[in-house]
């Protein structure tokens, strides 16, 4: 019994410690229209907001930011402006967001499908 119990708590850790990012197959796969929400800690608090990929060329993802930033990814974090200027990344800079990067620990918590 105590076997058991050992296996499932180190099936629920090991499930627990991926729920709030992404793999690299899923930011390999982003596609233009996809929401990128991600999470980073300022002040002590977590905060969430989004990047709309709105081109794709070659190496380069092109997004506009959200207006918004939410402490909940539930909230309303995926309003983009119109006209909003482009901003651009690298896809190796995108892949690194896998995991916790800088003092901030900025991470991709979710992809939205358009």
């Amino acid at each position: 019994m105590k076997l058991w119990m050992v296996g499932l708590i180190m099936s629920l850790f090991m499930v627990g410690c991926g729920i709030n990012s992404v793999t690299k197959a899923e930011l390999e796969a982003v596609k233009v229209g996809d929401v990128l929400i991600y999470r980073h800690r300022l002040n002590g608090k977590s905060w969430m907001y989004g990047n709309k990929v709105t081109k794709i060329e070659g190496d380069t993802i092109f997004y506009v930011s959200s207006t918004k930033t939410a402490t909940s990814k539930n909230m309303d974090i995926d309003t983009f402006e119109k006209d909003a200027p482009e901003e651009s990344m690298k896809k190796s800079e995108l892949l690194q967001y896998e995991n916790e990067q800088g003092e901030d620990k900025k991470v991709i918590i979710e992809i939205r499908k358009p």
